[in-house]
């Protein structure tokens, strides 16, 4: 009887999954590439809003410190820019895809200590992921440019300007970095913490072209973290990287995921069994991390040669 064909496996994900197993903490930072899966248009490239549209005003943050009152006004009236609107209309109806579901399932086995993403969409949130940055903030939840005191619109529609925090007198805005405005500082320290704890760096549908995230890419190469590459297209990152998969997220991350898969409990969960009071927080730099599944590892490996 003859063996049903499987499709072919990219070799970087077989190298991949064996560098993220022998790793001590691995790191993924995602970017537009991610989201493009779940209908979310990205800014730039062939069908981006601003290859659609234009580019549009650099300068975002300040005409909102300018006149906070004015800026809600506009977008509570849809009285905003033709690719701003898209990009809303684009967020509410985005829904996971298998990438992040994929992401969750590796968390989950323990083969991935944390995700820094770029998209400001909360699909990793739905998608059941635990350990997340936001680094560019969350559409679905406000923050005071004072303080920084976040609050989650969750259901809630704003229908008229919010008022000052409560906290400081502060403005209050949207989550998400507009254009002009820094990453707010305790973002960023979270950020360059997990970068300074990876071993191993997963860059997924990210062009690697925007500050200050993308900076954190060259940081990790530079402390000596292994850096895999996700992502149909070349980009600046390509020529640093140790495996470059060319392939949608959606596709190398459940590939990725099920190299993982196992009936047994992995490393993290005999850790716990054997020492309720061992730390796991910080479980993979004392050696608990991922049980690679090393029969779907054969299958792969038969299906190349």
């Amino acid at each position: 009887m003859l063996r049903p064909e499987k499709p072919a496996v990219d070799p970087g994900i077989l190298q991949a999954a064996e560098l993220i197993h022998s790793s001590s903490y691995v790191v993924a930072m995602t970017g537009a590439g991610m989201s493009v899966e779940s209908g979310i248009p990205t800014f730039r490239g062939k069908d981006g809003l601003w290859t659609k549209y234009g580019q549009p005003p650099m300068d975002g943050f300040s005409r909102f410190r300018a006149d906070p009152a004015g800026w809600w006004q506009k977008q509570l009236n849809r009285d905003m820019d033709a690719h701003m609107i898209e990009l809303r209309d684009a967020l509410v109806a985005a829904e996971p895809h298998t990438g992040h579901h994929a992401l969750t399932a590796l968390e989950r086995a323990g083969a991935l200590n944390h995700v820094i993403t770029q998209n400001i969409d909360g699909l990793d949130l739905k998608a059941g992921l635990k350990n997340l940055i936001e680094i560019h903030g969350n559409r679905s939840r406000l923050r005071c440019i004072g303080c920084g005191e976040r609050t989650a619109l969750n259901d809630f529609v704003q229908v008229e300007p919010p008022e000052p925090c409560v906290h400081c007198g502060g403005a209050i805005k949207f989550d998400t970095v507009m254009f002009g405005e820094p990453v707010p500082t305790d973002t960023m320290e979270a950020a360059r913490e997990q970068i300074d704890l990876a071993s191993c760096i997963v860059a997924i549908g990210t062009s690697a072209s925007v500050r200050p995230a993308s900076g954190l890419l060259w940081i990790a190469k530079s402390q000596g973290s292994t850096v895999i590459e996700i992502n149909p297209f070349e980009t600046k990152l390509s020529s640093i990287c140790d495996v470059v998969i060319r392939s949608t997220a959606g596709d190398a991350l459940n590939q990725l995921a099920k190299l993982f898969e196992s009936p047994e409990h992995n490393l993290r969960d005999r850790a716990r069994s054997v020492d309720p009071e061992t730390d796991l927080n910080t479980d993979s730099k004392i050696g608990y991390g991922a049980t690679l599944n090393h029969s779907n590892l054969r299958e792969y490996e038969h299906d190349r040669f």
